[in-house]
């Protein structure tokens, strides 16, 4: 009975550790290393001198294509989740995120057009098909799935703004304090939601189909990457 306990007693933390896990910072850390070594080379490559500025400008723009719109999926999964006690998370995400979004906004138009690449068209298709995936979880019927998809949102947002923090400073923006909410409250949250079973296995769902689409935008932009440092 008592390591049942410390099991419920550690869901939370468990929870938010997994979404680290399975989150898109693996996935970033490579992009955000190209950026910070070939910032200090002092000779680069044509094909570097041109894929620095391509990357950075494709990471705000699909950012910005995905999560720069109201409303999005943090407003949709707010609009959702009924439960009082989890009212106070919300309204900090959501206006944490509207003052991300314009953080957002204004990192795109500093970093200037994409990089047309050959299949632009399939590629702007299918980083539209993942932002409206991820609505899709956030207007769920099914108890815990808006919830898990937007805590798993949130969570992956902070892992990987440091990526975003890097390129506002090579832009030479300023970059806003980030009032999405703490780990704490977030592991509070999900303690307090996760009391069914049943809304535990549609918080799960939730919570790993928006990061295979967080990770999806990431795998996208790295192949872009990728195809462009190929084309030396």
């Amino acid at each position: 009975m008592e390591s049942i306990a410390k099991a419920a007693d550690r869901y939370g933390e468990d929870y938010l550790d997994n979404i680290l896990r399975c989150g898109s910072t693996e996935l970033v850390a490579p992009l955000l290393a190209f950026l910070s070594k070939s910032e200090i080379s002092d000779s680069l490559r044509h094909v570097v001198k041109i894929s620095r500025p391509a990357l950075k400008a494709d990471i705000a723009h699909y950012l910005n294509v995905n999560f720069g719109r109201h409303p999005g999926l943090v407003d949709y999964a707010a609009a959702k989740i009924v439960d009082p006690a989890a009212q106070k998370w919300l309204t900090q995400a959501v206006e944490g995120f509207a003052s991300e979004r314009d953080f957002l906004n204004r990192l795109t138009v500093a970093a200037g057009p994409i990089y047309r690449q050959v299949g632009q068209e399939r590629v702007n298709a299918m980083a539209e098909n993942q932002m409206r995936s991820l609505e899709l979880l956030a207007n769920s019927e099914r108890e815990g799935c808006p919830a898990g998809a937007v805590i798993a949102f949130v969570v992956d947002w902070q892992s990987t703004r440091p990526m975003v923090n890097h390129i506002a400073v090579e832009l030479s923006l300023e970059i806003p304090e980030c009032l999405l909410p703490a780990r704490a409250d977030t592991i509070a949250l999900i303690k307090h939601l996760a009391a069914k079973p049943s809304v535990q296995r549609a918080m799960a769902f939730g919570s790993d189909q928006a990061l295979a689409q967080q990770r999806g935008l990431w795998q996208l932009i790295s192949a872009r990457h990728q195809a462009l440092l190929a084309a030396d």
